[in-house]
C-alpha cells in the first residue's frame, strides 16, 4: 500500500501541537525589573495604609487668634492615639496623631485662626418684683419682646430698667465696662466658632451698693449664640419675691 504522508501546516510547514506554550527568553536584568514592578505592585496599598497610621507630630502657631479656644475643638478630631498639647508661650498647639487625623485637624486650625471679628454685646440689667396683691397692674419699662420673654420665663409681675449697654469689641478682646453707677461688667470675647456661637470668657456682674463694698453678683463663662438673648436670673431662691435679670444678646459687627 502506499504510505500516508503528514499532513502539511498552512504554509505547508508540519502543524504545531496543541496544549503546548511557548518558552520566551528573558534576559536576568529584565527579569530583576519585572519582579520589582510585581512586589510594588502587590505592597502600595500596605504602603499607604501603613502612611494612614504613622503617628507624626505637628505644630500650629496662630496669628490671629487665641490658640487655646481650638483645644475643645480638636479632641473631638483626634484617634485614640492622638494628643494635643498646649503652648501659651508661643500660642501654639503641638499636635501628636497619625497621619489621617493630622489631614483633618490643619484644615480646621487655618479656618479657625482668622482675622479678629468685630463683636457687639448688648446688655440689660432689670429688677423683676412680684405684685403684693394679686390683680394689681403689671408694669415694665422694658421693650415689649423683653417684657414678652422674661414673663414666658419667670412669674414676676413688674421689670424695672437698671442699666442699658451695648459693648463693642473683637474676638479675643477684653472688655470692662461700668453699667450706670452701680454695676460693672468685664469680659474676654472668645472666636467666632461655626460662624454662630462665642464663648464669653470669665464674664463677671457686679454692684458697687452705695455705702458698701463691690459685690460679685455672677462670675461664669457663657456660650452666646448670634441673634439670641440669653436670660440669666440671679434671686435668693425660687419664691423669691425679688430677682435681678441679666439679658444678653451677642451680634456680629459694631
Amino acid at each position: 500500500m502506499p504510505g500516508f504522508a503528514p499532513l502539511a501546516g498552512p504554509r505547508g510547514g508540519r502543524q504545531a501541537s496543541r496544549g503546548k506554550l511557548l518558552g520566551i527568553s528573558v534576559s536576568p536584568v529584565h527579569r530583576s525589573i519585572a519582579s520589582l514592578l510585581l512586589v510594588l505592585a502587590l505592597t502600595s496599598p500596605l504602603l499607604a495604609q501603613q502612611g494612614d497610621d504613622e503617628v507624626v507630630v505637628r505644630a500650629y502657631t496662630f496669628k490671629h487668634q487665641r490658640a487655646s479656644e481650638a483645644v475643645p475643638l480638636v479632641y473631638p478630631l483626634l484617634s485614640p492615639r492622638g494628643t494635643v498639647e498646649y503652648q501659651p508661650a508661643g500660642n501654639t498647639l503641638v499636635i501628636r496623631d497619625t497621619q489621617a487625623a493630622i489631614r483633618r485637624i490643619m484644615p480646621m486650625l487655618r479656618k479657625l485662626d482668622h482675622p479678629a471679628l468685630p463683636l457687639r454685646l448688648e446688655i440689660f440689667v432689670v429688677r423683676a418684683t412680684r405684685n403684693v396683691v394679686s390683680g394689681q397692674v403689671q408694669h415694665s419699662d422694658l421693650p415689649d419682646w423683653l417684657t414678652k420673654r422674661l414673663h414666658d420665663l419667670l412669674a414676676y409681675d413688674n421689670y424695672e430698667m437698671q442699666a442699658q449697654a451695648q459693648l463693642s469689641g473683637a474676638e479675643g478682646q477684653r472688655v470692662v465696662y461700668d453699667l450706670g453707677p452701680e454695676y460693672r461688667v468685664s469680659f474676654r470675647f472668645g472666636t467666632l466658632l461655626e460662624g454662630q456661637r462665642v464663648k464669653l470668657a470669665n464674664f463677671r456682674i457686679s454692684r458697687q451698693a452705695e455705702g458698701k463694698g463691690e459685690a460679685n453678683l455672677l462670675q461664669t463663662n457663657l456660650n452666646l449664640w448670634l441673634d439670641q438673648a440669653m436670660s440669666l436670673g440671679l434671686a435668693k431662691n425660687e419664691a423669691s419675691r425679688e430677682a435681678l435679670m441679666v439679658v444678653l444678646t451677642l451680634r456680629e459687627g459694631r
